[in-house]
């Protein structure tokens, strides 16, 4: 009857859900258990919509799964090949750093060291400046004195004629004392008190002559003391001009250290300066690789969680293949 008829419809229905619905449970735990490989059976003209679905979608799924498996060595690989390179960044890093802070401090002591030469060249230039007018001012002394001395020579010669004019001004009054006794003597006794005054002068005229040429004699060593006094003294003379032009000499040298030393200090500052700038930037950088050295070790890790899950599931042979709308059939 009708009914009858109604009700085996019914339960073929029921029974073909049922095998639908127990075929894709079958497959489903097979993928739960990270079976990618298995298909959907046959279930029917009515579910054959259903089931191809099911596979392109499983297939499509599989294909990815391949693809990223295979994938997965290169991102092993990668994976190492950054951490190599963030551990010889940060050693690089590390080094350099340590590098350059030697370098900064070494600099910052080349500094002072060359700071503290500049200011001794400056002292130096100051007292070869002192010095060098010492020098001058004793030469001028030691002309004043060359001219002192020329005067007393001078006089001395002068002082020398008029010894030489007493001298014959006692050899005048000399003789005529002489010639004085002999009239007296002429004269008889009348004459002896004017040969005793004759006698007198003539020695008086005698002792004049006898002082004078002491006096001629001292003179002449005075002079000869006095022309040897002067030439050593002209001799300090120009050894002391030597030794002011050296003098000058040296410190126009000491004057330009100095002025080197100085603008070797300005550079130095600027350049240490830049060096600690240069240091502190590249502490900055070594924390940054340190801090990328951990990243890249986490992103291993995570890497290699990631590739375990994925080698969790199995596929065949269909990543490089296009996925096809027909696979085994679940068991």
């Amino acid at each position: 009857s009708e009914r009858e008829s109604n009700l085996r419809h019914q339960q073929d229905e029921a029974s073909l859900q049922a095998r639908v619905v127990s075929t894709i449970g079958q497959a489903l735990e097979q993928i739960a258990h990270g079976d990618l490989t298995v298909r959907c059976a046959d279930i029917g003209q009515k579910y054959a919509a259903l089931r191809d679905n099911f596979n392109d979608a499983l297939s499509h799924l599989e294909a990815a799964m391949a693809q990223v498996s295979a994938k997965g060595g290169d991102i092993g690989v990668a994976k190492e090949e950054i951490r190599r390179a963030s551990n010889e960044l940060s050693q690089r890093t590390e080094r350099q750093a340590a590098s350059l802070e030697e370098t900064s401090a070494a600099l910052d002591e080349l500094t002072v060291a060359v700071r503290q030469t500049a200011d001794g060249a400056h002292e130096a230039s100051k007292r070869v400046h002192s010095v060098s007018t010492e020098a001058t001012h004793s030469d001028a002394i030691v002309t004043q004195a060359i001219e002192a001395m020329s005067g007393i020579e001078k006089s001395s010669s002068e002082i020398s004629k008029i010894i030489g004019v007493i001298d014959e001004i006692a050899f005048q009054t000399n003789l005529l004392a002489l010639n004085a006794g002999v009239e007296a003597a002429r004269a008889g006794e009348s004459g002896k008190g004017f040969a005793v005054v004759a006698q007198e002068v003539r020695e008086l005229a005698q002792r004049s002559a006898a002082a004078a040429k002491e006096i001629k004699d001292q003179i002449a060593r005075s002079s000869s003391q006095v022309d040897h006094g002067v030439r050593l003294v002209g001799e300090a003379g120009e050894a002391l001009k030597r030794i002011s032009d050296q003098i000058k000499a040296a410190n126009e040298i000491v004057a330009k250290i100095a002025h080197s030393a100085s603008e070797q200090d300005t550079t130095l500052r600027s350049i240490s300066a830049s060096m600690n700038q240069l240091d502190a930037a590249t502490q900055q950088n070594a924390a940054m690789a340190e801090e990328t050295t951990a990243s890249a070790e986490t992103l291993a890790a995570d890497t290699d969680e990631l590739l375990g899950l994925i080698r969790g599931f199995r596929v065949g042979n269909v990543a490089a293949a296009p996925v096809s709308h027909h696979g085994r059939r679940a068991a």
